[in-house]
């Protein structure tokens, strides 16, 4: 009996534990995740844009450390591309949309503006 109750109380901690780390990673489907699903970015200047990232990572990635964006041109978008890092998770990057206007944005993609 003590044996069986063992056995259970080590499968719950491991389910417990392995449960723990998926929680902790971030769903590649969230915002920024893919430039299919990148923040938007309403911005005329580098200077603006380079705040939004940096309070937008603070606020959705809590303690995660970013690297600078870069800036990557598909096509006519225009994209900021971040790599971030965390101790416990494995590092990945995070896409803006970047749109000088309202206008530019006729593709309908980045359906998380800024607020």
């Amino acid at each position: 009996m003590k044996t069986i109750q063992l056995l259970v109380a080590v499968t719950l901690l491991g389910v417990a534990s392995v449960a723990g780390a998926q929680i902790s990673m971030p769903d590649p489907t969230l915002p920024g995740g893919s430039m299919e699903t990148a923040v938007r970015i309403i911005s005329a200047n580098d200077f603006m844009v380079d705040r939004f990232i940096k309070r937008w990572i603070r606020q959705h990635y809590p303690g995660w450390d970013a690297e600078p964006h870069t800036f990557q041109d598909f096509g006519s978008e225009r994209y900021a591309v971040v790599y971030i890092t965390s101790p416990s998770n494995p590092g990945r990057r995070v896409y803006f949309r970047v749109v000088n206007n309202q206008r530019d944005d006729d593709m309908g993609g980045g359906s998380f503006p800024i607020q």
